[in-house]
């Protein structure tokens, strides 16, 4: 059972991730925060000192969350080549749930990545797990070798991104889609 105050921090990192997805960082006031989340705004400023503590927790929260989703999506599958295909059937569903919304991440970046330190080296850290991530399916994949483990490693990350900030902007699957293809033919 969550001590009270973890009730408190999860309605307002729930409430600020819905906002800050859907509205943006800079259009989402404290006040909306506080009014929509139901809390008192001491309670929210004894969690979270400023709205960067908040986004920065945010983006620790939202990646771990995802992280585990896609980790848990790729164990499933047994075939060290078809776990790396996996991560794009994965950010193809996660981009249908979020309506083809874009990279979480990216759009904070876009926002508030140079306003403060901390959310940029948060950024950084959470893509660069991601590319491990792909880095350890590549070391594993006995994929046909025309490229190195460090090239495929950076051409599957590169394309993933890429077609994700696509797929925002045409508002469908098919650039993701793409992408796996090309990357089946690389393994």
């Amino acid at each position: 059972m969550k001590h009270r105050g973890q009730v408190v921090i999860d309605k307002i990192l729930d409430t600020a991730e819905h906002l800050f997805y859907t509205q943006g960082y800079s259009n989402t006031g404290i006040n909306q925060i506080i009014d929509e989340a139901d809390v008192a705004k001491a309670s929210l400023y004894k969690h979270f000192e400023t709205k960067t503590d908040l986004l920065v927790a945010y983006v620790q929260r939202t990646h771990e969350r995802w992280f585990s989703r896609l980790e848990n999506s790729v164990t499933k599958v047994k075939d060290p080549q078809k776990k790396l295909l996996a991560i794009f059937d994965y950010h193809i569903e996660r981009q249908e749930i979020r309506q083809f919304g874009g990279c979480p991440f990216i759009k904070v970046n876009d926002e508030a990545g140079t306003d403060d330190p901390r959310v940029l080296a948060q950024i950084r850290l959470m893509k660069q797990h991601s590319k491990e991530f792909i880095k350890g399916l590549v070391a594993d994949s006995g994929h046909k070798k025309e490229l190195t483990d460090e090239e495929l490693t950076e051409t599957i990350y590169t394309m993933l991104e890429g077609a994700i900030v696509t797929a925002s902007v045409f508002k469908n699957a098919s650039p993701i889609q793409s992408a796996k293809h090309i990357i089946q033919k690389l393994i």
